[in-house]
């Protein structure tokens, strides 16, 4: 069998310098001599201030990464130097916004109410322990009818408003009680010869119902996702906010009034409508979503619940549950009141969308065909990962309200269910008091194999997944994406098929380093050393004791 293969005759030396917090100061030290004997080898090298390590290839050509996981929450600044060393092709160090669909969940004035929600909900009362699942009954007093007209408020304030008309109206019998959905359309986004580029017919409206609840169990994303995280609405004890009832509303419009098929946000959950009007003015006081009419309309061709932005609308509906869900039971029942750190509240529904994918028959973050359960094929472009390739050195735990911010949360969470119990992770991050990256530990912990797990070992691990993402056949102790076909995973009344992922299949492929940069504050840096090494190689390494350094042959 030919194979290909260099021998270095000489030592290659690597240098990481790591910037502050050492002057003055003696330096931790730690040497380290490693064979490389088996196909894939990993190794931690420690968190010592200064770190040599002799590593022995021998004969069998390997890939060589030094992945940098920064534990701290503050930047960590690296100068690395290398000698006779072949040079690679590798990324600079900048983060960029790629040229992916511009998809964003929640605008400004969205974001802002929820990081400020505490604010909102003070009160001397605080939530009860209401059990997660109880029954309610609708409030019939406020019955409407096909053919309403409503104004619809927009923000907080009562200024921003639309006029829309009842379009659809079910009643469906789910596993927390008799449930009614209302479909809204705007007025200036219906029927034929709308106001817009793209109007929403009556048929989209029946479709859109159909996809979030219709009859019948384990069937659509309402019962998909209650199954994960319970239901929406229920029993509390802020007197600031609505009273329980079983009504969801669906307001399509055109987010932001930009009449654009492009850019913007798809759809969001605003908890404004959750308060009663008397303390927040802009409240519709119903337990409704947003969606983008025009996007939802969109079609190259004739209009199918199939098509691309239809799906994408779908999966939102199914992302902005969720936050929805978590207003309630996480940040009403749970948190008394205390907001989630975003970044965590959107990772829960980047992977609820990986989650129903193959369910709504859509491609999903993964950006390959849903009857694909493989990696798929090699130059996908398609999905959260490209970019999230190429902004991998990101910050897990910052939250900038940006598309790549998404793309990074997502790639984290499908780490979690790949390795860590699939839907049920979701569920037990969702459900316990904390509301930071405790969060996540608490739920890992329950797991067969998270007892001693921390958020460092967890980062790291994540590190180490997303690299070994182009090996189908694993050993199933080590961090995994990819097992060669879907994965699938019952959880309560649902069976969830997790699809594999091989970050090498996208274009861009993983970015990875070989100059000076920095690893950012609890996110991880990748390094490589080379291709196809062989001989003897040696690697000094000065760190700042806030980053491990963790060697990968392969």
């Amino acid at each position: 069998m030919n194979r290909f293969k260099y021998t270095l005759f000489f030592p290659l030396a690597l240098l990481l310098i790591s910037c502050g917090g050492n002057k003055g100061k003696s330096l931790t030290t730690s040497n380290h001599t490693i064979d490389i004997s088996d196909t894939i080898q990993i190794e931690s090298l420690g968190m010592a201030q200064k770190i040599h390590a002799k590593v022995t290839l021998g004969d069998s050509p390997k890939d060589l990464y030094v992945l940098l996981s920064n534990y701290a929450h503050t930047d960590g600044s690296v100068k690395i130097a290398t000698s006779n060393k072949k040079v690679e092709k590798l990324y600079k160090q900048e983060n960029v916004a790629m040229r992916e669909q511009n998809r964003i969940h929640a605008p400004a004035n969205v974001e802002y109410f929820r990081k400020n929600i505490s604010y909102y909900l003070k009160e001397k009362s605080h939530s009860s322990s209401a059990p997660k699942y109880k029954k309610i009954h609708t409030d019939k007093n406020n019955k409407v009818h096909i053919n309403d007209k409503q104004t619809f408020f927009l923000d907080t304030n009562d200024a921003t408003k639309t006029i829309a008309t009842l379009k659809k109206s079910v009643l469906v019998s789910t596993d927390f009680g008799v449930k009614t959905l209302n479909v809204w359309v705007s007025d200036d986004s219906f029927g034929k010869g709308c106001h817009k580029v793209r109007c929403v017919t009556q048929t989209m409206v029946d479709a859109l119902a159909d996809a979030f609840l219709k009859k019948g169990k384990d069937n659509d994303v309402y019962d998909w996702v209650t199954n994960v995280y319970g239901q929406e609405w229920g029993s509390h004890s802020y007197t600031r906010l609505i009273s329980p009832n079983n009504e969801i509303s669906i307001l399509l419009t055109d987010i932001g009034n930009d009449n654009s098929t492009t850019h913007g946000a798809i759809g969001y959950f605003y908890s404004k409508d959750n308060f009663k009007k008397s303390e927040i003015s802009g409240s519709n006081e119903k337990i409704m979503f947003y969606l983008d009419a025009v996007f939802f309309a969109n079609s190259k061709g004739s209009w199918s619940i199939n098509g691309f932005w239809a799906k994408e609308t779908v999966s939102t509906l199914a992302h902005e549950f969720q936050h929805m869900i978590h207003f309630y039971q996480k940040t009403l029942l749970l948190a008394h009141g205390e907001q989630t750190d975003v970044w965590i509240n959107e990772m829960l529904s980047e992977t609820t969308e990986d989650l129903v994918a193959s369910k709504i028959k859509h491609s999903g973050p993964r950006g390959v065909p849903y009857t694909i359960g493989s990696a798929g094929e090699k130059g996908n472009t398609k999905g959260r990962y490209p970019l999230f390739n190429y902004n991998n050195r990101s910050s897990l735990t910052t939250w900038n309200s940006e598309v790549v911010n998404y793309s990074v949360v997502n790639a984290f969470g499908t780490f979690l269910t790949r390795n860590y119990g699939g839907a049920k992770i979701l569920h037990d991050i969702m459900y316990n008091a904390h509301v930071d990256e405790d969060a996540v530990v608490s739920a890992i912990r329950q797991t067969a194999k998270g007892a001693d797990k921390t958020f460092n070992t967890l980062l790291k691990e994540w590190g180490v997944a997303v690299l070994l993402s182009d090996n189908d056949h694993l050993d199933e102790s080590l961090p995994h994406y990819n097992t060669g076909g879907y994965m699938p995973n019952q959880y309560r009344n649902s069976v969830y098929q997790l699809g594999s992922i091989d970050f090498f299949n996208y274009s861009p492929q993983p970015r990875t380093f070989g100059s000076s940069g920095t690893v950012e504050n609890q996110g991880n840096y990748y390094y490589k050393v080379g291709s196809k090494l062989t001989g003897t190689i040696d690697l000094d390494l000065e760190l700042n004791g806030q980053t491990e350094a963790t060697l990968i042959a392969k």
